[in-house]
Formats: C-alpha cells, sequence, structure tokens
C-alpha cells in the first residue's frame, strides 16, 4: 500500500475511526484545475464535524501528515475552526496532461475511488483561412463511491483489520450507516468555461456530488481555448512575405528593364572588363623587359646525374636481372605509380617480387647514377653567388631524399621537388608551379637547365628563360633552346 494514501488516511479518515462512538459527518472535495498548458492541480479537502474533532486528543496537532510532504504533497492548512469542525486541506501539481491519472490514483489507491481518468488535449489551427487557433480539452473517468471501506485503511501490527476493527462492528456501534455520514463532491475547473459537461456548473466549475454507497459516476466534460492571436501573427507573416515578394520582383523587373535599355558596350559588366583589360595591359607595360635571375631550376636526370632516364637505362634492367621472366611493360606501369605518389617504394618492391632484397636493390640502382662532372664546384659557385638553386625530377620522394644524400647536394640545394610530392610528371608544369610558390619568384625571373627538349618547351611556354644542357659526348640537336654545353660553359657564357 502506498505511503501517501497510508499518510492521506490519517488526516482525511481518521474521523471513520471513531464513528463508533456517534454519528459523524465527514465530507471531502476533490478539485480538479487544469491550466492553459495541460498541467494544473488537484486540491483534496477533508471536513470533519465538530462531534468527530471532540474525540481526536490534541486536534489538529495529533494527525501526522509527514508522509503528504514526502510523496510530493503540499499541506495548505490544517485547522479547527470556531465551530469546532477540522478542515485539513492538501494539494498537488501534475505536470502535464498525462500524468493527471496517476496524481487522482494517490488519493485513495490504483482504481479504488477514481478509475480511468485520462485528460486529453489536442491543438488545431489551419494555416489557410480565418478561424482562429484553437485547444481542446476532454476530461473523462469514473468515481466509484462503492468501494471496500477497509481499502482506506492500513496495515497493522499482530493482525488487526485495516481499520483497526472490522468495517461492520464500527458501523454497528452508532446509529446510522456509512452512507450517511460519508460525502464526497468532485470539483473541475477547465481553462475556459465548459462546453458541455454531465455534472452540474456552476460560475464555469463543474460538481459531481455523491455519498459512500451511491452508484458510480461517470465524469465528463470538455471546452476548448481560442486564440486569435495566433491569427493575426499568421496574417502578418503572410503580409509580410508577399510584401517581401514584391518588393523583389520590382528590384528584379527595374534591373532588367536597366539592363534592356542599356546599349551594349556601357553596361557595368562591359566597363568592367575594359577596365580589367586595360589594367593588365599597364600592368604587361610595367614589367621590364630585361630578365632578372632569382632562381636557377636543374633537372635531376640529365643535369645533375646520368642516365637521363632512371627507368630504360637503370631500374629495368636491374629488375630484370633479378627477375628475367618478368613482363617489362609491368614494370614500367608499377614505375610511373611510383612516381605520381600513388606507391611506395616498398609496395612498388613487394609488386615485383623483389621485397626481400629490395634495400640490396634500392642502393645498386641509386648508387649507378653518375654525377655530372663540374656539378659540385657549380654549385659552389651559385652558393657564392647567392643564387638559388631548385631541383625538379620524376621520382618518389623517398628516393630523391636519398640520392641527396647520397650526392653531398644537401646544403646545395635550396629545394628539392620532385613528381612524388605533386602528383604529377615532367612535362607536366605542376612541378614548376610548386617550385615558383615553394620559392616565391615568378617564373618570368626562373632559368630551366634540361637535356630533354619536351621538358623544355612546356618551361618556355611558362614563361621561364630555358637551355638545352649537355656534356661532352652529347650530340647538338636542331633546337632554338639555348644550348649549354656543361657547367664551364654556362659558367663562361653568364659571367658568374
Amino acid at each position: 500500500m502506498m505511503r501517501l494514501r497510508v499518510a492521506w488516511i490519517k488526516s482525511a479518515l481518521v474521523a471513520v475511526a471513531l464513528l463508533l462512538l456517534s454519528a459523524c459527518r465527514v465530507d471531502t472535495t476533490v478539485d480538479i484545475r487544469v491550466d492553459e498548458d495541460g498541467s494544473g492541480e488537484v486540491t483534496v479537502e477533508v471536513i470533519a464535524d465538530a462531534e468527530a474533532v471532540s474525540l481526536i486528543p490534541d486536534a489538529p496537532n495529533a494527525l501526522q501528515l509527514d508522509d503528504l510532504s514526502d510523496a510530493g504533497w503540499t499541506v495548505n492548512s490544517s485547522t479547527v475552526d470556531g465551530a469546532g469542525s477540522l478542515t485539513v486541506t492538501i494539494a498537488k501539481r501534475f505536470p502535464s496532461s498525462d500524468a493527471l491519472g496517476g496524481v487522482l490514483a494517490e488519493i485513495a489507491g490504483e482504481d479504488v475511488v477514481f478509475e480511468g481518468f485520462t485528460l486529453i488535449k489536442e491543438h488545431s489551427f489551419d494555416i489557410i483561412g480565418l478561424g482562429p487557433a484553437k485547444t481542446d480539452y476532454e476530461l473523462s473517468g469514473s468515481i466509484n463511491p462503492t468501494f471496500d471501506i477497509e481499502q482506506l485503511g492500513d496495515v497493522f501490527q499482530r493482525g488487526l483489520p485495516p481499520l483497526g476493527r472490522s468495517a461492520d462492528s464500527i458501523e454497528n456501534d452508532f446509529d446510522g450507516d456509512f452512507e450517511d455520514v460519508l460525502g464526497l463532491t468532485v470539483t473541475v475547473r477547465l481553462p475556459e468555461a465548459p462546453r458541455s459537461a454531465n455534472g452540474e456548473i456552476v460560475d464555469e466549475t463543474i460538481i459531481w456530488t455523491m455519498n459512500y454507497g451511491d452508484r458510480a459516476v461517470e465524469i465528463e466534460a470538455n471546452t476548448a481555448v481560442e486564440s486569435i492571436l495566433v491569427r493575426v501573427w499568421t496574417m502578418v507573416a503572410l503580409a509580410a512575405g508577399v510584401l517581401l515578394v514584391l518588393l523583389l520582383g520590382t528590384y528584379l523587373v527595374r534591373f532588367l528593364l536597366a539592363k534592356w535599355r542599356t546599349p551594349k558596350g556601357r553596361r557595368r559588366r562591359d566597363i568592367r572588363r575594359r577596365q580589367h583589360r586595360a589594367a593588365t595591359r599597364a600592368q604587361e607595360a610595367s614589367r621590364p623587359r630585361r630578365r632578372m635571375l632569382r632562381l636557377l631550376v636543374l633537372d635531376v636526370h640529365g643535369v645533375l646525374v646520368r642516365p637521363t632516364d632512371p627507368l630504360e637505362g637503370a631500374l629495368l634492367p636491374l629488375i630484370l636481372d633479378e627477375q628475367p621472366d618478368i613482363d617489362p611493360q609491368r614494370v614500367r606501369d608499377l614505375h610511373r605509380l611510383l612516381v605520381l605518389g600513388r606507391m611506395s617504394p616498398s609496395e612498388f618492391w613487394s609488386e615485383v617480387d623483389l621485397s626481400l632484397v629490395s634495400d640490396q636493390l634500392e642502393t645498386r640502382y641509386l648508387s649507378s647514377f653518375r654525377l655530372l662532372p663540374g656539378l659540385h664546384p657549380f654549385l659552389d659557385r651559385m652558393k657564392n653567388s647567392e643564387l638559388p638553386v631548385a631541383v625538379i625530377g620524376n621520382q618518389p620522394r623517398a628516393w630523391g631524399d636519398r640520392l641527396r644524400r647520397m650526392a653531398a647536394l644537401d646544403d646545395s640545394i635550396s629545394s628539392w621537388m620532385v613528381s612524388g610530392d605533386v602528383g604529377s610528371t615532367l612535362p607536366e608544369p605542376a612541378l614548376f608551379e610548386a617550385t615558383r610558390r615553394t620559392m616565391s619568384v615568378d617564373l618570368f625571373d626562373c632559368f630551366y637547365l634540361s637535356n630533354i627538349p619536351g621538358n623544355l618547351d612546356v618551361a618556355e611556354e611558362l614563361g621561364m628563360a630555358t637551355g638545352l644542357f649537355l656534356s661532352g659526348n652529347d650530340p647538338i640537336p636542331d633546337t632554338d633552346h639555348t644550348v649549354i654545353l656543361g657547367f664551364e660553359d654556362l659558367l663562361k657564357n653568364r659571367g658568374a
């Protein structure tokens, strides 16, 4: 049995236990107030007449109401008036419409007096139309005044009945019946005046009155709250939207008319284009005709080291010596993925089934490159002249770094950009652009050396000065690029 119900019995039905001595009267009023948001409050008022109170020692101080507060109820009053009647008033809020039934069940127990109570709250609003927003409230349930009186009792020690004595013995000790002394009134107050109800309506309050032993009463009440303010704000919002559309439409029409009426060549877009072209021509005119050499760009293969084609001249023969049955075209395809940065060196060696000897083969491959004669003295002269040197080439980053260390070029090269960094190989322009950004120079002020004419053609299209680098044994081709016969020739012709 719930602690709350035990506490309520101590305060509301103490007089019942005293009926054996006198014909008393105990009236209980349960008030249900519903607010607009669906919450509300249940108030229980118990009034015992003076004859019953006279049998309670030290009333109302003798009443034990602590359990009520522990269960969330508020004791609003517990007093004896001038006529000697005892009034105990308690209240508890319900936070939502769904919680009303649970609060009512705490009064006398689940389905003892109040059965199946539900409070339904429904909103309705039609955006299209002139009607107000409406909230409907519908309260329904059943009140059973004919319940076993001992259900209001408690569990006593030593096997005593719930009321201390049997209900029959209590009723036999006074003149009258429980039906004559126990009264119950239920009142309901909805957010607005009720539209329909099966109880008595007095000043917007619905009242049901009954005594113990009466037949069950079905409770039905409903009302609706209408709000015109929601409709007003909706109409204001729709009007504002229409005005905004009209305003934007007006501006659009004016813009299109102005554009249509403006002669070709006098439109703002045409004027901006002419201004942009004029600014571009002015910028080009202000560019100095004489190049300012600010960066020397060297090709790894063909200028720093030989062979010029590392795949066909070094790597492929090395792999074929170890794996004679491998398809050369497969090696070429894997090498392209390698230099594009889409495959690591370890993955490359694994694909050609040489992962177990990859370190030795990689060392043999990189050691097979021959530095061009005069490279280190030339780089020392560039360093003394404070002319930065950048290197570009088709190779993965790991091999580029290792070759740079093996050739002792760490201190001589300002930038070493490889295809594996940018995902693009020469002669595509990505390596040139990446170097330009890294070194913060204009390609117009760069001089590019390579012994591959295709690379030089692309560099020249990008605005770079170009030189075809040849060693002493290389044949001199027919080319429009400046021919450089070794590093000594470059130093002599440039006056470095």
